[in-house]
């Protein structure tokens, strides 16, 4: 399945470039208490699928200034390929960024390797890079049009080989000044990096792009940086490095473990120009953050991030550890430290409060202003610890539900910090069994990779990419640890609670959708290597919804833009003749030892023929060494279809054909429709066992809801009203207006949103409506697109609530940092 990648600990050495390093400072010991349970947790929206193709596997994530959000995850070295995901709605769907070649997936590159470690980062100007690892050296690219193509690219990024997990920092604009900070491991005694004293731990290493010509800039890396000296056991494996720019210096951090796992340090440079040192690094130093030398950590990575005022934040998993007997000696725990002055000194550490989670694992933080902080992580209230003392392996030999989790401080830098109760952010847990970690010598299961990640969105919320493994093609082993199974991408963004952001104050976002979706008119293309098809109609999803018309029987439906016709247009024939509808949703389980299954029911029609209806599960198709999650049918069932514009899809799926036995709730997860196009009919490879069925290209999706069988479902409504204007509390201490139009089709007037706050020197409207999603349920309606503020373009993204007698709530977020939230003061929204 996904491939396995061992962890380099390997000697280091120096380059001709001087390293002044700090002396150890005395390390001050962990404050073992809790922090005090402070403000109320944030709350999350409904999880998104973002890898319908594809893989999950150690999934990252970042955001571009306009709102844009990009996931990556590495496929396999053998067939050098790796995924890319894109989202245009704010994390409401996601498919292939444009440059994929369907229906597999690999990028469209000049450079041919790649398929291990993958790292995406953006910059000021919205450019994106992409560095892919594979057996030789880094696959870079750099994209300026939001993933559509990837004209700059390499396959030699960096001056050593072979290399191991690289992170990004970027600073500014590469292209007109600004820079990429590239972390990453080189293994001891290779050139052009040779080490005479054969040690044997990484070497860490800086390089930074671009050197001398900026269209270079996150292609080709210049000379290494080392940030650890040769045979003292300072580097293990490193985190994430960041960039921040001080009134003093512009510096680089990369936090990182020592070798025997006893010490988490910051290692730290200047940036300065190439003319003044032949790397671009200066003043580097790498100081201890915490040492416990009867505790272990690396599960797997520490973790790092800076809030707005400079401030920096530590963050590593830790346990108690007997090193004669290799055996881990206490639950494993998070911590952290602060600093405030740059690194140059840090606070104890302290334990992070999680109560009644005894395991927890793949800590990353996300900051925003001054001392604003939120973790991420997976955790399981399973201990591996018995009533002796003995804990085995820590979480590689736990046998527990994991979940996805967040908690927060909004006064993280204070001298008594406050936390949030941990929120699972997920719904539901996500992983059944162990997790593979350092702490645990590398000997549990790596289905889920080595982190998930998460960052902070225009209005200050947590967005979060994660990885579900609930299905059979976990392939949960009876006996041997170590297994990997094929995991699906996973998106969850906040959408209530504290924001990150002062000046937002709260987060506002849709409400967790039950029952339907609709969304509005958009483009259904299907992309592939960077041509996009003309949009096809019958292909375009409108809306989803699930209902249980009696107690033997699910019926799904799907609205879809014109049904006229079944056949796929000439412009997309090359991509297969047989095109599916396809609505999948996740059902966790208390006793499948794969902790669960994704079902899946479809409608489908070959060349304009009559279609049939099927139901089956996800599975894994392997095609020259790659991996890719398919959807084939094993039942057929019975269904109908409108051949109208707009057309309904309905499909009888019998409960009975899709139960799992210790089902966790009668809720089904993440529902989610979407269109494809296949080569010949999806059923026609069976899975067998998890494996099967046939490569698939992605043409549209709609957002996730979730089922649940207690509330009614709403009709769907041809054309849904959604109108509203009036007055709340603005921004800068007066009021803000606000009008907004997104129903064309019931009063043909243009679609519009407005925002006036005088008080905060906002003046918005729009320019165009690019998104629009609807939620009968809740009367939720979200509209995104862009604008101009006040002269200025931007991004938007809008959620109104029509709360019946009771006033409604307006939300708005600009991407020139501008956010509204709030009650109505006066006026009204009307959402039908």
């Amino acid at each position: 399945m996904a491939h396995r990648r061992p962890r380099f600990r390997f000697a280091t050495s120096v380059i001709a470039a001087v390293v002044v390093f700090a002396a150890p400072a005395a390390i001050a010991p962990a404050v073992a208490v809790q922090a005090i349970s402070g403000p109320t947790g944030p709350t999350f929206g409904n999880p998104t699928i973002s890898g319908i193709q594809g893989t999950g596997f150690e999934q990252n994530v970042r955001l571009d200034r306009d709102g844009r959000i990009f996931t990556s995850a590495p496929g396999t070295i053998a067939a050098a390929l790796s995924f890319m995901y894109r989202s245009l709605d704010s994390g409401q769907t996601f498919k292939l960024v444009p440059a994929a070649i369907q229906p597999h997936g690999k990028l469209a590159l000049t450079c041919p390797a790649g398929g291990g470690d993958t790292e995406l980062a953006t910059d000021s100007a919205n450019n994106l890079y992409f560095n892919d690892l594979y057996a030789g050296n880094f696959a870079t690219a750099r994209s300026s049009d939001h993933g559509r193509t990837f004209p700059a690219s390499s396959c030699a990024a960096a001056p050593s080989s072979p290399d191991d997990r690289q992170w990004y920092a970027v600073n500014g604009n590469p292209l007109a000044g600004g820079s990429i900070t590239l972390a990453y491991n080189v293994p001891p005694n290779l050139t052009p990096l040779p080490n005479p004293n054969a040690c044997l731990n990484n070497i860490l290493v800086f390089a930074r792009s671009p050197v001398v010509l900026p269209q270079t800039a996150g292609t080709q890396f210049g000379p290494v940086q080392t940030l650890n000296v040769p045979c003292d056991d300072k580097e293990g494996i490193m985190g994430n490095d960041e960039v921040f720019s001080y009134p003093n210096a512009t510096r680089a951090f990369v936090i990182h473990d020592n070798d025997p796992l006893t010490q988490v340090r910051m290692g730290r440079c200047d940036l300065v120009p190439f003319t003044s040192s032949p790397t671009g690094y200066a003043n580097c130093v790498d100081r201890p953050i915490s040492t416990f030398p009867a505790g272990r950590t690396g599960a797997n990575f520490p973790t790092l991030a800076i809030d707005r005022s400079g401030n920096l934040f530590a963050v590593w998993e830790q346990a108690g550890y007997d090193s004669g007997a290799s055996e881990v000696t206490s639950d494993t725990l998070l911590y952290y430290a602060v600093s405030t002055d740059q690194g140059e000194n840090w606070s104890a550490a302290r334990l992070l409060p999680t109560p009644s989670l005894r395991t927890n694992v793949f800590a990353w933080p996300a900051a925003g202003d001054a001392g604003r902080v939120d973790v991420a992580f997976y955790g399981t209230s399973a201990s591996a610890c018995t009533t002796t003392g003995h804990c085995g392996k820590g979480p590689d030999s736990v046998n527990g539900d994991w979940g996805l989790y967040l908690v927060q401080s909004l006064n993280a830098t204070g001298s008594s910090p406050t936390w949030s109760q941990p929120v699972q952010a997920s719904e539901h847990f996500v992983h059944r069994g162990s997790i593979q970690t350092l702490i645990g010598s590398q000997t549990g299961d790596r289905t889920l990779g080595d982190f998930l990640q998460v960052r902070t969105g225009l209005q200050g919320e947590a967005v979060i990419s994660y990885a579900d493994s609930n299905s059979i093609t976990h392939f949960h082993p009876s006996g041997p640890s170590n297994a990997q199974g094929l995991p699906q991408g996973m998106f969850v963004k906040q959408n209530s609670g504290a924001s990150l952001f002062r000046r937002a104050g709260s987060v506002h976002g849709p409400k967790v959708r039950v029952n339907a979706v609709q969304v509005g008119d958009h483009p259904a293309t299907l992309d592939s290597a960077g041509v996009s098809s003309s949009d096809q109609p019958n292909l375009k999803v409108l809306g989803s919804q699930v209902s249980s018309p009696d107690a033997s029987t699910y019926q799904v439906r799907m609205l879809v833009s014109d049904l006229r016709s079944l056949a796929p247009k000439a412009d997309i024939l090359a991509f297969g003749t047989s095109l599916v509808w396809n609505t999948q949703w996740k059902v966790p389980s208390s006793s499948d030892p794969n902790g669960g299954a994704y079902f899946h029911a479809y409608m489908e029609s070959t060349n304009g023929a009559a279609p049939t209806f099927w139901i089956g599960q996800d599975a894994a198709e392997s095609s020259g060494g790659g991996v890719n999650l398919t959807y084939p049918g094993s039942l057929q069932v019975t269904g109908s279809y409108t051949p109208t514009a707009p057309g309904l899809i309905t499909i009888n799926v019998p409960k009975a054909a899709v139960s799992e036995p210790g089902a966790t709730s009668e809720i089904l997860y993440s529902v989610t429709s979407a269109s494809m196009t296949l080569a010949a009919p999806a059923e026609s490879v069976p899975s067998l066992g998890g494996a099967g069925g046939l490569d698939f290209s992605l043409v549209d999706a709609a957002p996730a809801y979730n089922f649940d069988p207690t509330q009614s479902t709403p009709p769907f409504s041809n054309c849904p009203e959604a109108d509203g204007n009036g007055t709340l509390h603005g921004q800068g201490g007066g009021n803000a207006n606000f009008q907004f139009d997104g129903d064309r089709c019931e009063d043909q007037h243009q679609e519009s949103v407005q925002v006036g706050d005088g008080s905060a020197g906002t003046n918005f409207h729009s320019t165009s409506i690019q998104a629009k999603s609807f939620d009968p349920s809740t009367r939720t309606v979200l509209i995104q697109g862009e604008g101009v503020n006040a002269g200025h373009p931007v991004t938007f993204a809008m959620v109104a609530v029509d709360n019946g007698t009771l006033s409604g709530v307006f939300s708005i977020a600009l991407s020139d940092g501008y956010a509204l939230t709030g009650t109505l003061l006066s006026g009204s929204i009307q959402l039908n």
